[in-house]
């Protein structure tokens, strides 16, 4: 007679199948969550160097130039730890240049380059580094 059904290294190899697979999807979900963690910490680090430029913009619109002690370097926190995760910080660097040229009647530079960069080591290891530069 013949007869129906699966042997048991049959169902063994679909389980191995079913199980590798179940295994990528997942990995697939955790990597995933990382990159729109990661890609959260490089949109908020943007957000705070953009702040830091229009401050130095608001300086120049209203002393005519950016001040010339305002380079500084710091530690800011991007993602405050909280119970659910542990905290980010990054080092932020302010940098002004003036430029070597004066206005004879105030005695300002010209211009000033100003530059704000943030650097930081994501939970995954990654290292990430914004800079944004404007001429003022």
């Amino acid at each position: 007679m013949n007869q129906r059904g699966l042997t048991l290294v049959e169902m063994m190899v679909a389980l191995v199948v079913i199980s590798l697979s179940i295994l990528a999807v997942y990995q697939m979900f955790i990597t995933g969550r990382e990159l729109i963690i990661e890609q959260y910490q490089r949109r908020y680090a943007l957000e705070r160097a953009q702040a830091w430029m229009e401050r130095m913009k608001y300086y120049e619109n209203e002393l005519d130039t950016v001040p010339l002690d305002f380079g500084r370097s710091f530690v800011d926190t991007l993602v405050p730890p909280s119970d659910e995760h542990i905290g980010i910080w990054a080092e932020c660097v302010i940098d002004v240049e003036h430029s070597f040229d004066r206005d004879p009647g105030s005695g300002m530079p010209y211009f000033s380059t100003v530059s704000v960069t943030y650097d930081w080591e994501a939970l995954s290891g990654r290292e990430y580094s914004i800079k944004l530069m404007s001429r003022f």
